[in-house]
């Protein structure tokens, strides 16, 4: 009797442990309006396609460093890292501009308000699929 209560414990303490490790379930539900996301595509088009694509693809080779030293964009569509960064984080480096090593992107503080730099953020977050958002949002603990 006792080294079956033994394994029931065993078997009920794994299952805790699998369901704790499970990654959240995708959601759909977004920080942002579709309002927001209408005034920010004409932004994300003037200031940053040019460098990130028109689909948020990225330059080509962006995990590799060039010759130089730099990068080239990385995607925004949510097949590169930046669903690994806070909102402000995010916010930040649209306002100040390249903060890693080998980043030549520029800041566009002295160009946008806050508010528009959000509205940046939902035009690209728009492109990412619910199972990238959802990991951004558990990652952020939001």
């Amino acid at each position: 009797m006792k080294q079956k209560m033994i394994i029931l414990c065993a078997a009920l303490l794994f299952m805790v442990g699998i369901w704790g490790c499970t990654p959240p379930q995708p959601t759909s539900k977004r920080w942002y309006t579709p309002q927001q996301v209408k005034s920010g595509q004409p932004l994300y088009a003037r200031y940053c396609a040019g460098c990130h694509g028109e689909q948020g693809q990225g330059g080509k080779d962006w995990d590799r460093p060039k010759k130089d030293g730099s990068y080239s964009p990385q995607p925004l569509n949510g097949s590169g890292h930046s669903w690994h960064h806070t909102l402000s984080s995010l916010e930040n480096t649209i306002a100040q501009g390249g903060t890693h090593p080998g980043a030549t992107m520029p800041g566009f503080a002295h160009v946008t308000t806050q508010a528009q730099r959000y509205t940046i953020i939902a035009a690209f977050q728009d492109m990412w699929g619910d199972v990238i958002y959802t990991k951004w949002l558990y990652r952020a603990g939001l």
